[in-house]
């Protein structure tokens, strides 16, 4: 069965910043539609794009440094009332949760992948399962991965 179509970094219809960097950005939009089955729209994404710079989610220099507020903006956009925890990264075939995640949030429902790739950008995220196989490229044509760096892992919480 294929997936939902979700609206792309590249989208003709999004800001220029959006189009141009907003790779982890729409990752994390792309892991709040998979988890609630909705898809959101340009105005929805747009509009949590400007909240996130508002809110300082979005540094100045334009890099995500709340990713998981920015999942539980679109979560709650799309009606759910849980939300995702930041537990820890996947590097080099390890595992390492956060020390402050208790046992209980120890668990990976979603995982963002961090890529090099030969463009202009160099790196590039998109959303993967636990055995790193790609389930949503937030770019059309997906970017091809020249090597890994990480996975940041998040855990559901309802």
């Amino acid at each position: 069965m294929k997936g939902m179509e979700y609206i792309k970094q590249n989208d003709s219809r999004l800001n220029e910043r959006i189009q141009k960097i907003g790779c982890f950005f729409i990752s994390c939009a792309d892991v709040a539609q998979m988890k609630t089955g909705k898809a959101l729209t340009t105005l929805q994404i747009e509009e949590t794009w400007k909240w996130a710079k508002e809110a300082k989610r979005i540094d100045a220099l334009e890099n995500i440094v709340d990713s998981a507020s920015i999942i539980n903006r679109f979560l709650k956009i799309l009606g759910d009332s849980g939300h995702f925890c930041e537990i820890g990264t996947f590097r080099d075939g390890k595992t390492e949760f956060y020390p402050a995640i208790k046992q209980k949030h120890r668990h990976i429902d979603a995982l963002i992948q961090k890529i090099a790739q030969g463009g202009k950008g160099k790196t590039h995220f998109r959303v993967v399962n636990n055995r790193g196989e790609v389930l949503e490229d937030p770019h059309t044509p997906p970017i091809k991965a020249l090597g890994v760096y990480y996975s940041i892992l998040y855990a559901y919480i309802d």
